[in-house]
C-alpha cells in the first residue's frame, strides 16, 4: 500500500513539473515576441521631441511624426551646420535619415536613442567638414519638438 501511494505521489510530481516547464517557456517565448515588437519598428516614443547638444546645450535636434510614416529631423551641429531638410525613417537598428548638406549634396546617417540620450552618426557624406562616421551626442529636454521652419 505504501509502495502505491509513493508511486502515486512521484507520477503526480512529474506531471506538475513537467506542465510547469511547458508553461514556463510559452511565457518566455511570448514576451521575446512582445519585446521584438515594442523595441522595434513600432515604438517612436524614444525618438520624438526635442534635444540639446552637448557642446553648446540648446537645442539643436528635433525629431516629429511626418506624413506617410516617415520623420522630420532637423539636425544642427554646434558652429559647423544646420540640416534643416531631414526626412527620417525607423528601423530595427535605429532612425535611418537623409538630408542636404551645407554644398547641398544629399547626406544620410543614423540616429540612435535610449530615450534620454541620442547618438547621430554620419554614414554617407560627401562633405569634408563632416566626413563618415562623424558622431554627435545629444540629450532629450522634451518630448515635443520645436521644429525650426514651421
Amino acid at each position: 500500500m505504501k509502495k502505491t501511494a509513493l508511486l502515486y505521489l512521484m507520477s503526480l510530481v512529474f506531471c506538475l513539473s513537467a506542465c510547469g516547464t511547458v508553461n514556463n517557456s510559452a511565457v518566455q517565448k511570448s514576451s521575446n515576441t512582445e519585446l521584438e515588437i515594442n523595441g522595434d519598428v513600432s515604438d517612436d516614443t524614444a525618438y520624438i521631441g526635442e534635444y540639446l547638444d552637448s557642446d553648446a546645450q540648446e537645442p539643436n535636434l528635433e525629431i516629429a511624426k511626418g506624413n506617410g510614416g516617415t520623420y522630420i529631423v532637423q539636425i544642427g551641429i554646434y558652429r559647423l551646420t544646420t540640416l534643416e531638410d531631414g526626412i527620417g525613417e525607423l528601423t530595427a537598428e535605429g532612425m535611418h535619415f537623409t538630408a542636404t548638406d551645407a554644398a547641398g549634396h544629399p547626406i544620410s546617417g543614423l540616429i540612435i536613442s535610449d530615450g534620454q540620450t541620442a547618438t547621430v552618426t554620419f554614414t554617407d557624406s560627401t562633405w569634408e567638414n563632416l566626413p563618415n562616421d562623424s558622431a554627435f551626442r545629444y540629450t532629450k529636454a522634451s518630448d515635443t519638438p520645436n521644429l525650426w521652419n514651421q
